[in-house]
């Protein structure tokens, strides 16, 4: 398809940032991406651009089955009529050395594909997007202007750059097992629409964590320097699309467990290139440069409620009641596997597997992680990290790791070290120049319970008595920042950083069907007090 065409995957991928051109007529009020971060209508807005995306992939789809004219027409065309954007689950658990990274995204630049006539070698559309050398002129920044492809963890920052897949599979493997954690936490303790959307700082909130913060968390890991790694360019990348309908899931899911909380009146705290920082947001604002029809009206937070009125839904809530879901998401996050990468479910259509024909080698069926599960009846106490910084600390993207341990000196090491318990990202645009006078604060979570159970069963800390757990933290829990190069940043030099570690009281679930009952947090304050960027007696919470 030709590029300037609005349906192109270049300008389907630009919508997101760069290269800050009007797409379908919507004119820019300052020069950034259309999407929103850090913001009110996150999960929202994501809804259509995935949709958007989702409808010109089934329309190639459509064209693709039609085109055949032999004895299987029928079974390519009944399969392409079932299509949905597959999602790659990075949540579901792993752990007898299974990467987490689907094979088909990182594995080879090229894949044999079965048509009619044969088989036939073909680029790998799930590995890289090849840029036009004019598509380069478009992007200001270096290296982006010299990388003629999409890139993950960049061998250098100069033309020539290869994808270093194995080591990005390496590191979201090794933060795998917060991502579970992060998730259920979101549905167990955060019912409140506007702090389970957005990674802006609310203060006062009884929790730091977000949709948002958990889906920074696998940007910053797949691109680590990358295209991924940055707001501006993350659209290019094919895995985005697979990361953001998995994003878009969750969202369902928490929805259908929260259907009295919604889109909040609310103030943009940085804006996008339809809204003025400091505007006003609601259920109703319409989600730009996405048309509803063909006189000029748009999609709104209000219009993109109900997922199934759009024709789609996912396994885990189609057709299930409140306690269903429940079971079917423990399931899959706390007792059994779960495939990585598998596909949304058409509304109303029929029970026809896709994978073979259009999707085939998507599904990886991956091992439950077998770390010490909290008690089966009574109460226990979550053990968490929270994380706050300004957003524009540094101008870029970042990382800010926390260990329960001791560490390798060497920053490069940290994504992968055996005590790194999460790496927490905060992603930007490419070039956010800082503010110290509007600096918008964001916020993040690192659950801590398990690494401390596995240190439990080490004999290293005894959970069951307070004090002697908040005295282990204060000797093992470190934290630490870089750069998307690797480059250690001093924590007192990272403007309004304080992490902290906080606790809640939790009633285990009675059966498969619930989930656990959260009491209030508790500021653990001495266990950071004192301590280079953690939160003292005095700061605000």
């Amino acid at each position: 398809m030709d590029q300037s065409d609005i349906r192109s995957y270049y300008q389907l991928s630009g919508i997101h940032g760069r290269p800050f051109t009007p797409w379908d007529g919507v004119p820019l009020v300052q020069e950034m991406g259309y999407c929103s971060h850090t913001s009110n209508l996150f999960a929202t807005w994501h809804r259509p651009y995935v949709l958007a995306f989702e409808q010109v992939l089934y329309d190639n789809v459509q064209s693709v089955a039609n085109s055949i004219q032999n004895d299987t027409t029928g079974e390519y065309k009944a399969a392409a009529s079932t299509f949905r954007l597959p999602y790659w689950d990075w949540a579901a658990p792993t752990t007898d050395g299974s990467p987490v990274m689907p094979a088909p995204v990182s594995g080879s630049p090229y894949i044999i594909v079965n048509l009619p006539n044969g088989s036939q070698t073909i680029n790998n559309p799930l590995y890289q997007f090849n840029f036009a050398t004019s598509d380069l002129t478009s992007f200001p920044d270096s290296p982006f202007n010299v990388w003629q492809q999409t890139l993950r963890y960049p061998s250098t920052k100069v033309a020539g750059a290869a994808s270093q897949d194995s080591l990005v599979s390496q590191q979201i493997t090794q933060s795998q097992g917060t991502y579970a954690q992060r998730f259920m936490n979101l549905l167990q303790a955060y019912p409140r629409f506007t702090n389970f959307s957005s990674s802006a700082w609310t203060p006062s909130s009884p929790g730091y964590d977000s949709l948002e913060s958990l889906h920074n968390q696998i940007h910053g890991l797949t691109g680590n320097g990358g295209h991924m790694s940055w707001i501006d360019y993350a659209g290019f990348d094919p895995l985005f699309w697979l990361h953001h309908a998995n994003t878009d899931r969750l969202f369902a899911i928490w929805q259908a467990l929260h259907p009295d909380s919604y889109v909040e009146s609310s103030q943009e705290p940085i804006g996008s290139a339809v809204l003025a920082a400091g505007a006003q947001t609601d259920v109703n604002t319409p989600l730009k440069p996405f048309h509803w029809d063909t006189n000029g009206n748009y999609w709104s937070s209000a219009s993109v409620t109900n997922i199934s009125e759009l024709g789609y839904s996912y396994p885990e809530i189609q057709g299930k009641s409140q306690s269903e879901i429940k079971a079917a998401v423990n399931a899959l996050y706390a007792a059994s596997s779960g495939k990585t990468i598998t596909r949304r479910d058409n509304v109303g259509g029929t029970d026809n597997t896709l994978a073979p024909l259009i999707a085939a080698g998507l599904s990886n069926e991956a091992p439950v992680e077998t770390v010490p599960d909290p008690p089966a009846t009574g109460n226990y106490t979550e053990w968490l990290s929270n994380i706050r910084v300004a957003k524009d600390a540094l101008e870029s993207t970042f990382f800010v790791h926390i260990f329960l341990g001791d560490f390798n000196p060497d920053p490069k090491t940290w994504t992968l070290e055996p005590n790194l318990v999460g790496s927490h990202s905060v992603i930007t645009p490419y070039v956010m120049k800082r503010d110290p006078n509007q600096s918008t604060i964001v916020t993040g979570q690192i659950p801590l319970t398990r690494a401390l159970r596995a240190d439990e069963q080490k004999g290293l800390v005894n959970m069951g008595n307070e004090t002697a757990t908040k005295d282990y933290l204060t000797r093992n829990l470190h934290w630490r920042v870089t750069t998307m190069d690797d480059k250690d940043v001093p924590r007192d030099q990272v403007p309004d950083l304080k992490v902290s570690v906080v606790t809640a009281n939790v009633q285990a679930a009675q059966a498969e069907d619930e989930f656990p009952i959260w009491g209030e947090m508790k500021v653990q304050t001495d266990v950071t007090d004192g301590r280079s960027a953690g939160l003292g007696v005095g700061d605000a919470v």
